[in-house]
């Protein structure tokens, strides 16, 4: 291991002659006292820490100066003045304009005309020429801003979109995950309370019922709206479709967020959805329930969306309501499904152009018949759509018996032109009808031409 040297300062001067191992040093022998000593040994150190020291302080001195040097000269560069520019204005008999290093201006050239006359001049006087400086700044044009690539909004007609030629796609198990979470582009829901004739207990009295209305994200009144009517089932209401959040499979899953997903991706058009109710505590059973709200869609529900909201109705009369059926739909779930067709099809079919029943039948042949009547004959059908739970669902097979009898007897429908059928893996329940309401809503309000 090396050891560290360590150094012995002498007593005196003699010291270094006779026990030195590097040989015999000749000098004279000074004899010092310990003080002259001390004294002798601290002017040695404080000699060589000044004679040391001077180079360091003038090294730093130009480093310093060399960098100021540098700022000074790299100060303009960094922050530019503007580009200068001076207009001169010669006052004369003949008026002109000499223009010296004037930049382009990306702005008001306040007093000087395309041209490069100035719109007005100083007086004429003696004709000397008067000069002018104008000193005007730069301002560069800045670069647009970029956009966002428009997305594309499926239309189909015939079950194909006019846009890109796609075939409608459809989920049987859940959505995607995206569709159960809230959207950057949210729409709004308004909750509206009315007072409405007991058309189920013949027009005696009064209900007292409320009604949801969703608005998409950017609604205005310059443009019309579609308008899609959704009816809960038994023990549902107004808040069930859009405003409730339901839980399956560990996922969280409101209607509003899947509706706001489905519009802002651009799988359809946005509409504008209303969700009544049609068996209230005031009106009790199905059929009262049934009776009730067939009614209300023709004297309050559909005049009051038209009055107050952008739609394709002219206005509230039941002859506009009529001229706009293409644009007016109506969809439901399990006892709402049955509305769809005992107090839709057969009893406003003049006034819903499409059509959605989820989880519910009806005696589909007494539908059938009544909408074959001279009346609704000549009515088209743009969309016919029914889903249902793949397993458990007690309502599955009479969908499925329901909405063949319909193809079987009806001529305004064909497959996979303006009718279809999925069944959704799951049970009677909320995930099922969530996921047919996303396969359906791009496919409402479509026009199918079958002639």
């Amino acid at each position: 291991m090396q050891q560290s040297s360590k150094h012995h300062y002498p007593d005196s001067f003699e010291s270094l002659s006779s026990g030195s191992s590097y040989g015999h040093i000749e000098h004279q022998s000074v004899e010092m006292d310990p003080h002259d000593r001390a004294v002798q040994r601290s002017a040695g150190k404080h000699a060589a820490k000044k004679s040391s020291g001077l180079p360091w302080i003038l090294l730093c001195l130009f480093l310093f100066a060399a960098l100021v040097v540098f700022f000074v000269l790299r100060i303009p560069s960094l922050f530019p003045s503007a580009d200068k520019g001076t207009v001169v204005i010669t006052q004369d008999d003949t008026p002109s304009v000499e223009v010296s290093s004037v930049p382009e201006l990306a702005g008001d050239n306040s007093g000087v005309t395309n041209s490069g006359e100035p719109d007005s001049l100083p007086a004429s006087g003696s004709g000397d020429s008067a000069v002018i400086s104008v000193e005007t700044e730069f301002v560069p044009t800045p670069s647009p801003i970029p956009t966002a690539e428009p997305v594309h909004v499926h239309s189909y007609v015939n079950g194909v979109c006019s846009g890109c030629g796609k075939t409608p796609d459809f989920y049987t198990g859940y959505l995607p995950e995206e569709y159960y979470q809230e959207n950057k582009h949210p729409g709004t829901i308004v909750r509206h309370e009315y007072d409405v004739t007991a058309y189920a207990n013949y027009g005696n009295g009064t209900y007292h019922k409320a009604l949801n209305i969703y608005l998409p994200y950017g609604y205005t009144e310059e443009k019309p709206y579609n308008v899609l009517v959704l009816v809960p089932g038994y023990g549902g209401d107004e808040e069930s479709w859009l405003n409730t959040v339901y839980e399956s499979g560990g996922y969280q899953m409101c209607g509003k967020n899947i509706v706001d997903n489905l519009f802002d991706s651009g799988a359809c058009e946005p509409c504008i959805i209303v969700t009544p109710v049609a068996e209230t505590a005031q009106c009790q059973g199905l059929t009262a329930g049934i009776n009730q709200l067939r009614q209300e869609l023709r004297e309050d529900i559909l005049p009051y969306i038209v009055s107050n909201y952008s739609t394709y109705a002219a206005d509230s009369s039941l002859d506009s309501l009529r001229a706009a059926r293409d644009h007016f739909g109506l969809g439901g779930l399990s006892n709402g499904a049955l509305f769809v067709f005992e107090g839709g099809m057969r009893y406003n079919f003049d006034l819903f152009g499409s059509y959605a029943a989820f989880s519910g039948n009806g005696e589909p042949w007494k539908t059938v018949g009544i909408i074959q009547d001279e009346e609704y004959a000549a009515l088209p059908i743009n969309c016919f759509f029914a889903g249902a739970g793949s397993y458990n669902d007690p309502q599955q097979n009479y969908t499925k018996i329901g909405y063949d009898y319909f193809l079987e007897n009806e001529q305004r429908l064909e497959e996979n032109k303006n009718a279809w059928r999925v069944d959704v893996e799951g049970e009677h329940e909320w995930k099922v009808w969530l996921t047919d309401l996303a396969n359906a809503l791009p496919l409402m309000f479509q026009k199918a031409d079958l002639t």
